[in-house]
Parts: structure tokens; C-alpha cells; sequence
């Protein structure tokens, strides 16, 4: 009985705030021309790029790392092991991608 009363007033509670609370009215700004510094957006575009080229990066790591080890690769016994040096070679391989793109970058001046 307590028990199904102390959910009546917790459900109470919960759904009475945004009852008499005030809605937010504002709008949308858009971000100005100078209000983050430049290293801001390379880094958000390296993290983009990094994070996105991780989708291709995975399957083929995983792709090499077993035609690897069918050809004679030694391989750790247990399987978290096994995917986390497939991880880190995808890792890897998204880093550099992310690189290349920032020195491109650096290089063409954009």
C-alpha cells in the first residue's frame, strides 16, 4: 500500500512540473563568422573525419587482420584481444586518413 503511495505522489511530482512550467521562446542564432577560433574547425573536421572513416576502416582492418592470420600471423588465444588489435589497426588507419586531410589542407591553404 505504501508502496503504490509513494508512486502516486513521485508520478504526481514529475508530471506536475511541466504543467505550470514556462515555455521557452527563443530563437535561433546562427553562429557568427569569427566566434570560434580556426583551430576549433580543424579539429571538429579531423574528429569528422576520423569518426566517419572508422565505418570503412573497421571492416577492412578486420578483412586484412584475418587474411593475416590465415596466411600465418601470430594471434593473441582470446577473442577481445583479437578485435582490440583490430580496433587499434582501424584506429590507426582512421588517424592517418584524418592526417592526410589535414596536411592537404595545410599544404593547398585552405
Amino acid at each position: 500500500m505504501i508502496r503504490k503511495i509513494i508512486a502516486s505522489v513521485l508520478i504526481f511530482l514529475f508530471l506536475l512540473g511541466p504543467v505550470y512550467s514556462d515555455p521557452i521562446e527563443y530563437e535561433y542564432e546562427p553562429y557568427e563568422e569569427d566566434e570560434f577560433p580556426i583551430w576549433s574547425h580543424e579539429l571538429r573536421r579531423a574528429e569528422s573525419i576520423f569518426f566517419g572513416s572508422l565505418v570503412i576502416t573497421f571492416p577492412v582492418a578486420m578483412g586484412v587482420y584475418s587474411l593475416a592470420s590465415s596466411f600465418g600471423m601470430p594471434t593473441p588465444e582470446e577473442d577481445y584481444q583479437k578485435v582490440l588489435q583490430q580496433a587499434l589497426i582501424a584506429g590507426g588507419l582512421s588517424l592517418i586518413i584524418a592526417g592526410t586531410d589535414w596536411i592537404i589542407g595545410r599544404v593547398s591553404g585552405e
